[in-house]
């Protein structure tokens, strides 16, 4: 069991705490939980599996912060925790996840300001957070080009970056508070309205 590399047990009905022994199984590529109704923290044990490519947590009933263990996991592509009822900050380690390229915090109890480093990471092309309170921030003035970008209802203020008009998928800013006007260069891409 201690080569086990893939484990989904997405969609079912199991409860209780993560348990904290998952952490045990270090060769671990692939983690999804999603979609059931676990309870309790996010066990730190988790972050010993160094070799975790994606981590599911999504659709849980998770609670308290995510743990300072989960920085030690340093190849992390894909990371989902939406729709928990965690609380606490988005933690700073996030930005230092250099191999990430789906984060998706959707509902998820955290609360803003989103580290800034995230909007650096420059493997990221899917970016989803939305319905975060928090204080209100601005996106850098030179945010990486990404598929999609999806900042929804999570107190960005001031105008939309220029480089935020060449996603090349979706790009949704909804229910913020942002100013100023659509560059003209960016009416002459073919969107969809």
């Amino acid at each position: 069991m201690k080569n086990l590399s893939f484990i989904s047990l997405t969609a079912n009905r199991l409860s209780g705490n993560i348990p904290g022994h998952l952490g045990s199984f270090t060769a671990l590529t692939y983690l999804s939980l999603e979609s059931n109704q676990f309870s309790g923290v996010v066990p730190p044990e988790l972050g010993k599996l160094v070799n975790l490519k994606t981590l599911i947590l999504s659709g849980n009933k998770l609670v308290g912060t995510l743990p300072e263990a989960l920085a030690q996991i340093k190849d992390l592509k894909d990371f989902r925790v939406s729709d928990n009822n965690l609380n606490g900050t988005v933690p700073e380690f996030m930005g230092n996840w250099t191999q990430l390229q789906n984060l998706e915090l959707y509902a998820t109890g955290l609360q803003g300001p989103i580290p800034l480093a995230i909007f650096q990471l420059e493997k990221l092309s899917d970016l989803r957070i939305a319905d975060m309170p928090g204080p209100e921030f601005q996106l850098p003035k030179k945010p990486i080009e990404r598929k999609y970008l999806v900042l929804r209802n999570i107190n960005l203020t001031g105008t939309i970056p220029e480089n935020a008009w060449k996603v090349e998928k979706t790009l949704d800013l909804t229910f913020n508070k942002l100013v100023g006007e659509i560059p003209p260069n960016t009416i002459q891409r073919q969107f969809t309205f």
